[in-house]
């Protein structure tokens, strides 16, 4: 393992480990982080995640509402990671129950938060999702704080979720989060950079990632016929026209550009991180940029850990499909406790 300070005063290290032969293709460690030959073996994994489970609603100011699902040990509060899904995934995303089946078993307590408008959220709130709607997840994850009182909690986010869950970690004293630490995997640096290569990609990237979000539109109209018009979607061809329709009718942005650049991690964002915050990419990652990352400023509260394989959100080190990440992450959650 190699480890420098640089000049923006945050850690980076490269982790170095290998996938068995086979499955070191960055296609394929993106494709088996949710492909459904994988399913069987991770539901059986998290199967007392997935028993346990108890939905829950946090009712945030002017009347949004944020569902999760809450499995826990007993009644009396323990430490809680807070999972929070890629863009158009859900709690049932097999990346995010792979790691929360290994963390339970560990003895934490496990919170699966959703996106508005992601899993079966669709009709809870009348605005469309979009990616700027950081303060009601914040506000969510303090009525959760307040609510289950864990004596430590962590906040963990895939893709778009990562993205979230290291904004979260620059608004946590705003919001009295009292949070040890953000981890945030393969997260979202900059989505015009990510736009840019799903166009230019394969194929099966654009394609699948068109095909939920059309999906996902199709719910919204259903349950507000009013508000979204799905035929405006669906007569797109591209990732891109889709967005700038989406941006220009359902955000408060007028541009494409602006849009993207008010959520990127890539600038100045995380020099206001607040809580300690880790931020893992593999440097094969098909659909993030790995140049976005030298574009990353953070403070003393960033380390950025680099693995030389992974693809997106895979991190899938043998045949028995297991994720190196959720080792990775599990270690690191044991040294905090450790410290405390």
């Amino acid at each position: 393992m190699t480890e420098h300070q640089d000049s923006t005063r945050h850690r980076n290290k490269r982790v170095e480990w290998s996938p068995k032969w086979g499955l070191r293709n960055p296609h394929t460690q993106s494709m088996l982080a949710s492909i459904k030959l994988r399913a069987p073996v991770v539901r059986r994994r998290a199967r007392e995640v997935i028993e346990t489970a108890e939905e829950v609603i946090l009712d945030c100011k002017d009347g949004v509402r944020i569902h999760g699902l809450l499995s826990r040990h007993d009644h009396q509060p323990r430490e809680t990671v807070v999972l929070i899904h890629g863009w158009e995934g859900c709690a049932d995303s097999l990346y995010l129950l792979s790691i929360a089946g290994v963390l339970y078993k560990q003895g934490y307590d496990i919170f699966r938060l959703h996106l508005r408008d992601h899993g079966p959220t669709h009709h809870l709130n009348q605005e469309m999702f979009h990616a700027c709607l950081l303060d009601e997840i914040c506000e969510a994850l303090h009525l959760l704080q307040c609510r289950i009182t864990p004596p430590q909690w962590y906040l963990l986010g895939f893709s778009l979720g990562g993205n979230f869950a290291l904004r979260v970690g620059t608004q946590a004293q705003a919001f009295s989060l009292n949070m040890q630490r953000v981890i945030g995997i393969s997260p979202l640096l900059h989505a015009k950079n990510t736009l840019w290569a799903l166009e230019n990609g394969l194929p099966i990237y654009r394609g699948y990632f068109r095909k939920k979000w059309r999906k996902s539109i199709n719910r919204k109209a259903e349950a507000f016929p009013e508000l979204v018009n799905a035929e405006s979607f669906t007569g797109k061809t591209s990732l891109t026209d889709m967005s700038h329709y989406f941006v220009t009718h359902h955000t408060p942005f007028d541009r494409l550009q602006d849009y993207f650049d008010s959520y990127a991690l890539t600038g100045e964002t995380l020099t206001h991180l607040q809580v300690p915050s880790t931020l893992i990419m593999s440097e094969d990652d098909p659909v993030i940029p790995l140049q976005d990352l030298a574009e990353v400023r953070g403070n003393h509260f960033l380390d950025i850990v680099r693995s030389p394989f992974g693809g997106h959100c895979g991190f899938i080190e043998n045949y028995r499909l297991d994720a190196w990440i959720d080792q990775y992450v599990c270690q690191l959650l044991q040294s905090e406790r450790a410290i405390s």
